[in-house]
C-alpha cells in the first residue's frame, strides 16, 4: 500500500491533483496496471494522498482466510477510501462500492485494533496503515 504526502509546489494543489490523476489515467490507457489502481485526494491546501487499491485484490482473501492484520489494513483502507468518496472523488467511491471486501466484518472494531497495532509497533509508524490511521 502506498500513501505519499506531496506538497503542492507550483500553484494550488488541486492542479497538482489534475496533473497526477490525468497522468495515472494515461498510463492506465497504455495498459500500466499499477495505474488503473491509483486514487489521488487533496487533503489540504498543500497536501496531496496517492493510494493504490491494488492490496485491496491480497488483502481480502488473506483477512477472509483469517488473518486479522490483513483485516485490520482492509478496514483502514476502506475507511479511507469511504472518506475521499465523501469529498467527492469518484475513483474512490467506486472503489469502496465494488472492492472486493471482507464480508461480515467489524470495519469500526478492526480500525480500533489497527490503532492498538500501531501503538504496539505491530505495524510501524511509517507503515501504511499507520499512516492513514492519522487521517481518519
Amino acid at each position: 500500500m502506498m500513501l505519499a504526502a506531496v506538497p503542492g509546489c507550483t500553484g494550488p494543489a488541486q492542479e497538482f491533483v489534475n496533473k497526477i490523476r490525468d497522468e495515472s489515467t494515461q498510463k492506465c490507457n497504455e495498459g500500466n496496471q499499477a495505474a488503473c489502481h491509483t486514487i489521488v485526494q487533496q487533503v489540504s491546501d498543500t497536501r496531496v494522498l496517492i493510494e493504490s487499491t491494488a492490496p485491496i485484490e491480497s488483502g481480502t482473501p488473506a483477512c477472509m482466510a483469517g488473518r486479522q492484520d490483513a483485516c485490520q489494513q482492509m478496514a483502514v483502507l476502506h475507511g479511507e477510501l469511504s472518506t475521499w468518496c465523501s469529498m467527492g472523488n469518484g475513483k474512490a467511491c467506486s472503489a469502496v462500492n465494488t472492492g472486493p471486501w471482507p464480508t461480515g466484518w467489524d470495519e469500526p472494531a478492526l480500525i480500533d485494533a489497527a490503532k492498538l497495532s500501531c501503538l504496539s509497533g505491530q505495524f510501524k509508524p511509517e507503515s501504511h496503515t499507520c499512516q492513514a490511521l492519522q487521517m481518519l
